[in-house]
């Protein structure tokens, strides 16, 4: 009785100390004006997260330039302090690709697809043609990753509520 006591309380003890550690804010409004010229991400109360290259800083908004998947953009957009909830360093990705990604997938897929197809017809004599759906879903896998761009990427958090 006395063990399931002491490791109740040590649980309840670390969840309120994570909770109250979670909702400190961090940095300085102030501090944002450090890194003009420099990508962020920036999450506003509703939820949505943009990308762009911080161009001005004051005590009431902060503006950017926009960036899309493929480019920096021309248009600025401005964000009031108080729809602001987050801010991060980010970093760009322009033209990057997730092939190796991809091929990883698909191998992992190819391996699976192979093993079943072992597995089903094992009762028909040794399977032939296992080796061919690894390479296959590595191929197939790869044409899928590159095809698709890579995001830009959040990095340290430079401001919070």
């Amino acid at each position: 009785m006395r063990k399931i006591t002491s490791s109740t309380l040590v649980l309840v003890l670390l969840f309120s100390i994570t909770q109250v550690t979670s909702a400190k804010p961090q940095g300085d409004w102030e501090s944002l004006k450090n890194f003009l010229g420099q990508p962020i991400a920036i999450k506003t109360q509703d939820g949505l997260t943009t990308f762009g290259v911080l161009g001005f800083v004051d005590d009431s908004e902060i503006k950017i330039q926009l960036a899309d998947n493929e480019r920096l953009t021309s248009q600025e957009i401005s964000f009031k302090r108080v729809e602001v909830t987050r801010v991060w360093q980010a970093k760009f990705r322009f033209g990057e690709t997730n092939t190796k990604r991809g091929a990883l997938i698909g191998l992992g897929v190819g391996f699976g697809v192979g093993y079943l197809t072992a597995w089903a017809t094992a009762k028909q004599g040794p399977p032939h043609g296992f080796a061919l759906f690894p390479m296959a879903g590595v191929g197939v896998g790869a044409l899928v990753g590159s095809w698709r761009s890579k995001d830009h990427k959040k990095q340290k958090l430079i401001y919070s509520l």
